[in-house]
């Protein structure tokens, strides 16, 4: 077996980042096999141990850069779903998984399939069976994709980048989600200082390339903050003309969601052909306001515009109160009459953790001491569909506060 008989035999044992080929099985036999497959296949790198599927969400979670292919066992899981389903969060989309079991099993099959896994090999296994299945598959074609979010603000100012940057960077650091972020301002959004990197002419000559987008264009593009996270975003000269064709933003959005689990997008504040491509892709849309009467209107508008999308995405709005509350302003109960919708959070005014975030790159505190980073867990849960509640803090989270649903007469 060579360089694969140390981590054969051995639980809890970790790739080295660089394989081809991971799989975690719980038995020698199985394991012998696909070893035996990487041989004859000449898989230069690869990873086989045996392990439980908790143990592969821990070899996955830990690595900087994916396989190509995942083989998995399921055959120790009372409930391989929902194991799957916790795997599926920490394996990018682009990665081919096999599952292996001892059931003979049609709807588990149909079921399996359902969430992405590309084939289900019945124990016992032979080299042909595996070969083939690895054969057979293209991550190309896999059916498991990212989502995009889309955060759009009613005005300058309302914090869009700051909401957007803040949860990225919670997808990618605490939830070990692979993040694509794009600053579609072209002429110098805030995005790329806020994380401390430097943009590049990436966005721009992705979004103006007329030939077919490939992923290595994709990787010289974007700007690495973390292994988890990539920022794409331009600072174009302000006289200097900017164009895009029909459909750029879209067939990039499409060949990001096989390779990242999130596409966050931060959209400048008014509309045009990059506005209705991004809501057209989008699975989420945010729309980022304050209690103003302007910022008010703009909500209901942008709210209209979101709800007539195709793909009819979940649309939410987020009261940011990004300055400190005086005498004057909307009342939140009448904002939220205005826009005739339940969907309302409100996001909390805490000035000086979000200065020290902004201008001195500074991570957000705990959810337990900054109100403000409990109401963005808060935002991540209920984006990846994890019904943990946050932290506790000193004030009421804004998930406390939901409004009631309504709807216009």
């Amino acid at each position: 077996m060579g360089a694969h008989e140390t981590s054969l035999f051995k639980r809890h044992a970790r790739p080295s980042g660089a394989e081809k080929l991971i799989a975690v099985v719980t038995d020698a036999v199985s394991a012998e096999v696909i070893n035996n497959v990487v041989v004859d296949e000449g898989i230069a790198t690869s990873h086989v141990t045996l392990g439980s599927l908790d143990d592969a969400v821990g070899v996955m979670t830990a690595l900087k850069e994916s396989p190509h292919y995942l083989i998995i066992d399921v055959s120790g899981s009372a409930m391989p779903i929902s194991d799957l389903m916790r795997l599926a969060d920490v394996v990018d989309p682009s990665v081919t998984v096999v599952a292996i079991g001892e059931r003979n099993d049609v709807g588990l099959f149909r079921n399996l399939l359902q969430l992405g896994i590309r084939d289900y090999l019945v124990k016992p296994l032979t080299v042909e069976l595996v070969r083939r299945a690895l054969a057979a598959n293209d991550a190309s074609t896999s059916p498991r994709m990212g989502k995009a979010l889309s955060f759009v603000g009613t005005r300058g100012g309302v914090g869009v980048t700051t909401i957007a940057t803040a949860l990225a960077s919670h997808l990618a650091d605490k939830t070990r989600r692979r993040i694509a972020y794009i600053d579609l301002d072209p002429y110098g959004g805030a995005a790329a200082s806020m994380f401390g990197v430097s943009a590049t002419s990436g966005l721009i000559e992705l979004l103006q390339n007329p030939h077919r987008l490939d992923q290595q264009l994709i990787n010289q593009a974007f700007i690495a903050q973390s292994d988890r996270l990539f920022v794409l975003a331009s600072e174009l000269p302000y006289n200097q003309d900017f164009s895009v064709r029909a459909g750029a933003l879209s067939e990039l959005i499409s060949m990001l969601k096989r390779h990242f689990h999130y596409i966050v997008m931060d959209l400048p504040h008014r509309g045009g052909m990059l506005i209705d491509e991004a809501f057209e892709a989008s699975a989420m849309i945010h729309v980022v306001a304050d209690l103003s009467v302007h910022s008010t209107r703009e909500a209901a508008r942008l709210c209209q515009f979101a709800e007539a999308r195709d793909a009819n995405p979940a649309i939410s709005v987020l009261v940011n109160e990004s300055r400190q509350p005086v005498p004057g302003r909307v009342n939140s109960k009448d904002f939220i009459s205005a826009l005739a919708r339940g969907s309302v959070h409100s996001l909390p005014y805490e000035p000086q953790t979000l200065a020290l975030t902004e201008n001195l790159g500074e991570s957000l505190a705990s959810p337990q001491r900054s109100p403000f980073a409990a109401a963005i867990v808060a935002l991540a849960n209920s984006i990846t569909g994890n019904e943990e509640a946050a932290a506790p803090s000193a004030r009421t989270p804004w998930y406390r506060r939901l409004a009631p649903a309504r709807r216009a007469s």
